[in-house]
């Protein structure tokens, strides 16, 4: 029986562990044996400070470890804790100061206790925002350090209490801020604290890395366009079959307040795939505590959507969801982290100027139609009924037979688009010189399933493209389809999406995805001809709108395409000529569409990685999607070659030398991730194989032992 120099105690005896309770700011020493479990420890820690107290939400936390110590009948020998530690008695939900994907700040009372993914189910269901399983929380890392390309990971000190000002008031409440982009200005200097070296041995500066100083709030006098908003309400517990009202969500949540762009703010914006790389730096991992991973009271987090695939958008339970979505989108587009055509900057902008113009104005209701007639439709839009009820015929396999124009530019090296007529069956895409020769030997044959899918497009121009990339041999194939009308290519675009995912013609959903893609040509058109509205009905294209007096390009269209504009006044033109294609649309419409018109982007939901494959000399990108990786070009993007979920047998991380490894049906990839953590690049993996499997089923929970199974990195 004795105690070693380390502090392990051996035998029987019995020492003294320093415990500080951290919102009492008072240290306790307690003398105590190796056998003793954790939950008699916190006993007579409260007998010995105040019995009468709630310490209900307290908890033991190891600071040396960052573990919390939550198994209270674990002994401290099993834990491994000796005489030479120091505990903390400290409450499980603190608060934190959490950016919305609309950029206003707000105070929130988080559990600090719990993984990231039950942390983000708690906020989102405060929030009203359903299916949080497609959001997560990130750390906030100013835009000068991702620029330069520093190391993701962020190491606090310690905990950093609030200071005066911004106390907490009260559980479960929120207090809204002004956004980072707009308060950075005012914000203090860095917090002085040590630099921590990590068992790589790469050494950090913690207040270099990823926490937002936090600054004095702005005084009742504060007269700026984002004022301070009042505390909200929590919302009440309620089951998402019944719906919500939306009196019973924040006004503020469902219209975000005006953020004007501050020049001065630093927004990053980045300019080529390796920055655009960046952006995926700073997820927390889902699987571990905030405070395990360094994040602390009072400290900045980001909730963004981090899984872009959205299930269920429906304007009655989601008004919250579907604005801060938007929000999310919005910023994207503005800030340049997706690329698109200028046309397709002035749709986007028409959609958000008839969205802000709209707010406070009701949604429109179909007087028609009682509550009972609105349930049915929605009964009959879950089913699929509509689509199924096109289908009068299921046993003709559709076909669609067409002279088309083509270039293969990498084989045929042609100079220009050469006619033929086209057949698209199954999965299968055959062209012949001509009509008279569909019965003899194709000219050519694509199986577009697992097929990389983009559209080349410029209405104005009548440009209608479709770029395919369909995996071979040697790697990618590149194949251009040109179409002559906007019906003809909405019909063989849809035919391909289709057929990349693996579906046919003969899917209820491709009927849908044709109307999609006419309704986002005719919100490209600056004609004056038919806009459909959600029904399938046409109606004629309004007038365009005058905008208003105060308004600001640069909160409307990328910044590239505003130093391209011949004047402010041409650049508003065209915008309110856009406008009136989408001038019938209410605010609830106008967002959804601006939604959807985002999911049509090549880029929507590529998340980019810089790598270095086993045996790779160099740096290259690496891009994971809802359904594939791809291995890309890192100066042009273009695809070099794709593996598809489909084909993959199992994937793994080794974690000592962080190196992902991928198993496909013949074929092992394995890489390093150099732009970000390894788990993050996993958890992407993970996460869309473990989205993909979700039911149709509204009504559905979130199965976390799945998802923990398919992100936590098991071997």
């Amino acid at each position: 029986m004795a105690l070693l120099e380390n502090g392990t105690v051996v035998g029987d005896a019995t020492w003294l562990l320093p415990i500080h309770v951290t919102d009492m700011n008072v240290f306790r020493k307690l003398r105590v044996r190796g056998d003793m479990h954790i939950g008699g420890i916190m006993l007579r820690l409260v007998e010995e400070i105040d019995v009468t107290r709630d310490w209900s939400d307290h908890a033991l936390w190891w600071p040396a470890k960052r573990k919390w110590l939550t198994h209270t009948r674990s002994t401290l020998d099993q834990l491994c804790v000796t005489a030479a530690m120091e505990l903390e008695f400290t409450p499980m939900h603190k608060m934190a100061r959490v950016q919305l994907p609309d950029l206003q700040m707000i105070d929130a009372r988080l559990d600090f206790s719990v993984n990231t993914v039950k942390c983000t189910q708690q906020l989102c269901k405060e929030l009203g925002i359903r299916y949080h399983e497609e959001l997560s929380l990130k750390r906030f890392i100013p835009p000068d350090l991702l620029k330069r390309g520093l190391g993701f990971e962020a190491d606090q000190a310690g905990p950093q209490p609030i200071r005066p000002g911004e106390e907490s008031i009260g559980p479960g409440t929120l207090r809204r801020q002004t956004p980072i982009s707009a308060s950075a200005s005012n914000l203090s200097g860095p917090r002085p604290l040590p630099a921590m070296q990590f068992p790589s041995g790469q050494i950090f500066n913690a207040s270099e890395m990823g926490t937002l100083p936090r600054g004095v709030s702005p005084g009742p006098g504060y007269s700026g366009t984002l004022p301070l908003m009042n505390r909200s309400p929590v919302l009440p517990s309620v089951s998402w079959g019944e719906g919500l009202s939306n009196e019973q969500f924040d006004p503020a949540l469902i219209h975000s307040p005006r953020i004007p762009p501050n020049k001065e703010a630093g927004i990053f914006r980045p300019t080529n795939f390796v920055e655009k790389a960046a952006l995926n730096r700073g997820w927390l991992d889902s699987s571990r505590s905030l405070m395990e991973q360094g994040v602390f009271e009072g400290d900045v987090v980001l909730l963004r959507f981090k899984y872009m695939t959205f299930f269920d958008l429906n304007p009655k339970y989601d008004p919250v969801r579907i604005n801060q979505l938007f929000e999310q989108a919005k910023n994207s587009i503005l800030f340049e982290e997706f690329d698109h055509t200028e046309e397709e900057s002035m749709m986007f902008a028409a959609l958000q100027l008839q969205a802000a113009l709209q707010t406070g104005n009701p949604e429109p209701v179909d007087a028609d139609k009682d509550d009972v007639d609105v349930l049915l439709d929605e009964l009959e839009q879950n089913l699929d009924a509509a689509a199924l009820n096109r289908r009068a015929d299921i046993t003709q396999v559709p076909e669609l037979a067409e002279y088309l124009k083509y270039f293969k530019p990498k084989k045929l090296t042609l100079k220009g688009y050469k006619r033929a007529y086209f057949t698209f069956r199954d999965l299968y895409l055959s062209w012949h010189n001509s009509v008279t020769d569909i019965h003899g030997p194709a000219v050519g044959r694509f199986c577009l399933k697992g097929c990389e899918v983009s559209p080349d497009v410029n209405v104005t121009q009548g440009k209608f493209c479709i770029k395919l990339l369909v995996p071979s041999a040697e790697g990618m194939t590149e194949f251009v389809l040109k179409c002559d009308a906007e019906g003809q290519y909405a019909r063989w675009m849809a035919a391909c999406r289709l057929a990349a995912r693996g579906k046919t013609m003969a899917d209820a959903t491709y009927q849908p995805e044709v109307d999609s893609i006419k309704k986002l040509l005719q919100m490209q058109s600056g004609g004056h001809q038919a806009v459909s509205n959600q029904n399938g009905s046409s109606r004629p294209r309004a007038p365009s709108v005058q905008v208003p007096s105060d308004f600001n390009p640069d909160e409307f269209v990328a910044q590239r395409y505003t130093r391209r504009a011949r004047s402010r006044q041409h650049l508003q033109q065209r915008i309110s000529e856009a406008h009136g294609n989408v001038r019938t649309l209410s605010c609830q419409e106008a967002k959804l569409q601006y939604i959807r018109a985002w999911e049509a982007l090549p880029e929507h939901g590529t998340h980019y990685f810089v790598v270095r494959f086993r045996a790779g000399r160099k740096p290259e990108l690496l891009a994971v999607a809802f359904n594939r990786i791809m291995r890309m070009n890192i100066e042009t993007g273009e695809s070099i070659k794709t593996w598809r979920f489909s084909s993959m047998k199992k994937w793994h991380v080794n974690w000592e030398i962080k190196h992902v490894l991928v198993q496909f049906e013949g074929e092992d990839v394995e890489f390093k991730t150099l732009s970000a953590d390894c788990k993050v690049c996993h958890e992407f993996i993970g996460g869309y194989i473990f989205l993909s499997l979700r039911s149709k089923d509204q009504n559905q929970t979130m199965n976390e032992e799945m998802f923990q199974k398919l992100t936590g990195g098991w071997s």
